[in-house]
This record gives C-alpha cells, sequence and structure tokens, in this order.
C-alpha cells in the first residue's frame, strides 16, 4: 500500500487512537484542511482493501475511527520509510492533480495538500515540466498568479495521465496494481470483464500488457468524459478507416460501458477509442487467416503488402503471392513496427546473426520490403525488424521449396565397396532422409545406368572426379556416413531446392568478374574507403551511375552487410547499375565493419534485369562463411586467375 507522507500520519493516529477523532482534530494535529483529511480518508480505504476487514469507519458528527485485525502489519506500514515520497510518488501524484483538474490549483492548496513547502513544490513542477518535454509537449504545466493549470490538448492530457500512473510489476491474478493507489481496484476489475467479454465472442484475446494498457486506456477515458472533457477528432480520423471487426468491438465496448458505468460516449469518442484499438495487437488461439486480418488491420497495410509480394514477384522472379500464411505474417509485423518500433530498436533479435550468415538471400530480400515499406509510408525498420521479416520470408521459401520439390529428389548412391558396408550405408541414408528419393546402390561401372535415372546430386564412395564432366552435383562420402558428410549433403538439398523455386545463373558465376576489378592486398583504413575505392572503380568502367556510392551506403545504413568469417558483400540500395558486375578486393589489415572485421569484400553491382540471380551472388557468401581456410587463401591470392580457380 502506497501512502503520502501525510497519509502516514493519519494512519498513525488513527492506530494510536481507540476513540473516534474528528476530522477537525486530524486536521489541526497534523496541519492540513478538514477537506485533505476528507479525501485522505478516502484513498486510505483505496489502500486498506488490501488488508481484509480493514477499513476508517466514519460516522456524521462522530469522527473516524480504524477497524482491523491487521493492525500490526499497518503500524510497520507507518513505520516504514518511503524514498520515493519525496522523487517519484510525490512527482506522480502532483502530476495526476494537476492533469486531472480542469481549473486552476492554488500552489496554496498544493502545499497543503502535499505537505511540502513552496521551494520543493515549483522544483517539483519543473522536474514535471522537464518530463512532459520529453514527449514533445513543452510547459504543459502553466503559472497564473498563485495557481497553476495544464495547457494542452486533450490527448496529450490523456497521455500524460497515463506517464504518470505507474504499474507494479507485481501482478495479484485479477488485476495489476498500480505503485501510488491512483486506480480504483473494482472499477478496473469490471473494465477488465467487460474487455475479456466483448473479445471473447469475437474470438481474440490480448496479452497481460496490452490488457492493462487497453484497462487503462477506458479507465482514463472514462474519467474525462465523465468531466465532460472531450477529444478533438481529426478531418481525416473516420469510421471508413477502422477495420470492421475492431469497429465492433469498440462499439460492444461502449454499449456495455453506458449500461454498467453510467457513462455517455459522444461518437468522437467512440471512434478515438477505435483508432486506439487498431494499435492493440489482438491474438487468438490459432493462426488468423487472410479473411480474418482484413476484419481488424487498415487496408492500407493489406494493400503495401500485397504490393510488396508482387514487386519480389516481378524483379526477382520468386512466387510468393499464394502464401496465405506469409501475407498474414508480414501484414501484422509490419503493421505493428510502426507502434512499437522506438520501443523495439534497442531489442537485440537473436536470430539477426544467424539469418545474415545463413541465407543472406532472405535477409536481403527483407531490405529490400525495407525500402518498398519506406516509400510507401516513410517509416523506417531497424535491422533487427529486419531479421525477424526475414525470419517469415525464410519460411515462406522453405514452403515453395516443399511444395515444388516434394519427394521428387533423387539422390543416387555409387559405390565399390562391399555389399555389408553398402547396405549399412544406404539404411542410414534412409532413415535420414525419408522425404528423399534414394535410388542405387550402383556400381562404378554401371554410371551409365544412373545417369539415366536423372539423379539431383550424386553420393559416391569413391573420388567425385569421376563424374566431373556430368553437371550433376557429386559429393564424396564416407562409407561410414560422417557428420561432415551429412553437412554437406544438407546444404546440397538445400541448395537444390532452392534452385527448384528461384532463379540460378546457368552460364556459371565467374562471368560477373571481371579482372581490372579485382584488387589484392590493398591498404584500406575504413569500411568507407573501401566501399569508395570499388565505387570509383566500377563507375569508371562505365558499369553504373555517379549514385553507386551514395546508393551502397545508404544500403549499409539500413543493416550492414558484414558476413562471418571476415567478409563483406555491399550493395545499392537501388538500381544503378549498366551492367552486372562484382568487384572485389581482398585488405592487407582487417577494417572495422558493423559489429565485425572485413578483409575480403565483394561489391556486388546488378541492373534491374538480373536481380532475380541475387541468390546465386548471396550463394557464394553462404559457402565461404563456414570455410575459414578459403576465405584465408583467397585474402593471400595475388592473381585473378587463382582467385576464381580457388573461389568456383
Amino acid at each position: 500500500m502506497y501512502l503520502l507522507e501525510r497519509q502516514r500520519k493519519i494512519l498513525g493516529l488513527l492506530l494510536a487512537n481507540e476513540q473516534r477523532m474528528t476530522g477537525s482534530q486530524i486536521a489541526q494535529m497534523i496541519g492540513i484542511t478538514d477537506r485533505t483529511v476528507r479525501n485522505d480518508i478516502k484513498d486510505l480505504n483505496e489502500g486498506l482493501k488490501e488488508y481484509p476487514d480493514s477499513y476508517v469507519e466514519s460516522i456524521r458528527g462522530k469522527g473516524y475511527l480504524l477497524v482491523s485485525k491487521h493492525k500490526e502489519e499497518l503500524l510497520k506500514q507507518v513505520e516504514q520509510s518511503n524514498s520515493n515520497e519525496t522523487t517519484k510518488g510525490r512527482l506522480c501524484n502532483l502530476a495526476l492533480e494537476i492533469l486531472t483538474v480542469d481549473e486552476p490549483i492554488l500552489l496554496d492548496d498544493l502545499e497543503t495538500d502535499f505537505f511540502i513547502s513552496r521551494t520543493p513544490l515549483e522544483t517539483s513542477i519543473k522536474c514535471i515540466n522537464e518530463q512532459c518535454s520529453q514527449e514533445s509537449k513543452n510547459n504543459v504545466i502553466r503559472r497564473k498568479n498563485n495557481a497553476v493549470y495544464a495547457e494542452c490538448s486533450e490527448e496529450e492530457r490523456r497521455s500524460l495521465i497515463r506517464k504518470y500512473i505507474v504499474l507494479s510489476s507485481e501482478y495479484s491474478g485479477d488485476f495489476f496494481r498500480d505503485e501510488y493507489g491512483v486506480l480504483d481496484k473494482d472499477y478496473v476489475k469490471a473494465l477488465m470483464n467487460h474487455i475479456c467479454r466483448v473479445l471473447a465472442k469475437q474470438g481474440m484475446q490480448l496479452t497481460d500488457k496490452d490488457m492493462m494498457e487497453v484497462v487503462l486506456f477506458l479507465y482514463i477515458q472514462n474519467m474525462r468524459i465523465l468531466k465532460e472533457a472531450y477529444v478533438t477528432i481529426a478531418d481525416d480520423k473516420k469510421w471508413d478507416c477502422v477495420p470492421r471487426m475492431i469497429r465492433k468491438i469498440a462499439e460492444e465496448l461502449v454499449d456495455i460501458l453506458e449500461k454498467d458505468m453510467k457513462v455517455i460516449y459522444p461518437e468522437r469518442e467512440v471512434i478515438f477509442l477505435a483508432y486506439y484499438l487498431c494499435d492493440v495487437r489482438m491474438m487468438k488461439a490459432d493462426r488468423f487467416t487472410k479473411k480474418e486480418i482484413e476484419a481488424i488491420i487498415e487496408p492500407r497495410y493489406l494493400v503495401i503488402v500485397e504490393e510488396m509480394l508482387n514487386d519480389i514477384k516481378n524483379d526477382f522472379m520468386l512466387d510468393l503471392m499464394q502464401d496465405e500464411e506469409l501475407f498474414v505474417d508480414l501484414v501484422l509485423h509490419i503493421r505493428f513496427s510502426i507502434k512499437f518500433g522506438k520501443d523495439s530498436a534497442h531489442q537485440e533479435n537473436p536470430l539477426l546473426d544467424t539469418m545474415k550468415n545463413r541465407y543472406p538471400f532472405v535477409f536481403e530480400l527483407s531490405t529490400y520490403i525495407f525500402t518498398r515499406f519506406y516509400e510507401a509510408l516513410g517509416i523506417e525498420l531497424n535491422e533487427n525488424q529486419l531479421g525477424y521479416i526475414a525470419a517469415h520470408l525464410g519460411a515462406a521459401l522453405e514452403r515453395l521449396e516443399n511444395r515444388k520439390t516434394g519427394n521428387e529428389l533423387k539422390i543416387a548412391v555409387c559405390s565399390n565397396m562391399n555389399m555389408g558396408v553398402i547396405r549399412l550405408l544406404m539404411a542410414k541414408l534412409h532413415s535420414l532422409y525419408t522425404n528423399m528419393q534414394i535410388i542405387g546402390p550402383y556400381p562404378v561401372y554401371d554410371t551409365e545406368r544412373m545417369i539415366g535415372e536423372k539423379p539431383a546430386m550424386i553420393l559416391t564412395t569413391t573420388s567425385s572426379n569421376l563424374f566431373r564432366d556430368i553437371k550433376i552435383p557429386t559429393i564424396t562420402i564416407s562409407p561410414v556416413l560422417e557428420v561432415g558428410d551429412v553437412i554437406a549433403i544438407n546444404n546440397n538439398i538445400g541448395k537444390l531446392k532452392r534452385d527448384a523455386v528461384v532463379y540460378g545463373i546457368s552460364d556459371g558465376i565467374e562471368q560477373y568478374f571481371d579482372k581490372d576489378l579485382y584488387f589484392p592486398q590493398l591498404e584500406i583504413n575504413s569500411r568507407e574507403e573501401a566501399i569508395e575505392f570499388l565505387c570509383e572503380k566500377v563507375v569508371k568502367k562505365g558499369y553504373a551511375s555517379e549514385e553507386l556510392f551514395a546508393n551502397t551506403l545508404e544500403r549499409e545504413k539500413i543493416a550492414s552487410t558484414i558476413f562471418a568469417n571476415q567478409m563483406a558483400m555491399p550493395h545499392p540500395m537501388r538500381v544503378c547499375a549498366y551492367k552486372t558486375v562484382v568487384a572485389v578486393a581482398s585488405l592487407k589489415k582487417a577494417v572495422s565493419w558493423g559489429t565485425l572485421n572485413a578483409k575480403l569484400i565483394f561489391l556486388l553491382v546488378v541492373r534491374g534485369g538480373d536481380m532475380k540471380y541475387m541468390n546465386s551472388f548471396f550463394d557464394l557468401t553462404s559457402k565461404l562463411v563456414w570455410d575459414k581456410k578459403k576465405v584465408k587463401k583467397l585474402v593471400d591470392i595475388g592473381k585473378f586467375d587463382e582467385f576464381i580457380s580457388e573461389l568456383l
């Protein structure tokens, strides 16, 4: 139970007296007015609800008497010092006193009510104004003669009232407590019950945090409506912009509140509530369907996501338009990134590094979505949010791969081992890859028949050089199938599945490397210097416009293009290339690049018509990320032909 210092003194007097005390007696002994005593007794009774069968009994003309079986506990409460009283607690209560009263309040009355002198009172008011300025609301508390008042819009006033209602982290099971005893607990419970009932009818629910925020919004809204203080609705805020289910929830809530709590809502307050609910993330036990999303999310977000997916289809030749799960996930994520963007800017995404290193193409798709999102709404997503979008895209891509390939992938096994060894190998492969067709085993002399089966991949216990003239991925494995073999097989399966849905370069990626754009063992001091050097060389060759450097730096600001293993692949934010090319630089000394260091740099410049091949370029990085020896060799090599041979 939180008590102001004077309330603590009142409780102490009531505990010390077995007889009734009049309001005048208490006021005289503490040095406050009779009115303050009455108000404080009311607050005391609210706080005493924490102690069963405890209350201050008031009989007109006779005075006050404390009734309780918990007097020892209450005595400890009186003796307990409250460090917040002179700081946060008093500040919050003072701010709420001024913000919830529409008329000027005499400084003399505030001195009496808060049991403080003029100097600390004025210091507290100054502190409140400083805190309000952090919310972009300057000089809210104004002074007129010997009084103070709040000057701001009704929307701002309510926002500030919410700011100074401090919630306790303690959860009692049916409601949240506010630290300083501002809220009426019974009223809070009633509001929560009404909200739960309305949401349940629509099959919706809220997180604990969101539930309390909605309760507080309604609590403050009702309090202000009862004082006939109404919000002003902007001309662009109309019912037409509110999703139909949100409107239904808002209207049903208002119907219940008007009947049960005797609050008359003018239409502007109903609209204000509906727009607030648009920013609350509704949940349900199972996944939302596309139809359900259309009922709770504003149409513009649906259109934006649909256009984003259409752009991906056109630019990358990757059709994710039919994936309803992805559509729903992106709409929800992007819609609520707007509300929580600032709050989540410093929250780390544990998936971020994994997505960038293992699925660089997918992460690049998320930055592509970033640009479309920014162009549509002018709002930037941070790198952590991009990581989550990449996770949604990665899941969608995997679903598409599975739909396209199913169990059609054939893996052929070629071995010269004895039958006992080969049977064990085949048994292991069948147990690991139940959704693949494992064909064979074929002896080495029968490779022609094996190739005739058109396998997607060949596994052999002999040298893979036997199949160097065959354009089928071939992996040499141990007869006992070791962990490294399984990793290599899985990586190849992933590539085969990806190639089934994403365009790959058929004529070899080496065609996009240029001997004149290979710069080994450079002495470079920074990321910016490295990018500028490579961009200048590409522009000088006539392969890109002058905007290349600025566009590439802009892309770095969204999310660093660094990968693990001291490797980076910078590329421009927007298409500005006349020819697709990869410029390469290896550095004598690693330079800082985002959160890591870079020593091997690939500047990727892709013209619009080749965007569909982006996966092939990023496939290079995903292989190098896990091969430290290869990266070290590439950094140490000084000749272009040797570099390309080692790279590919």
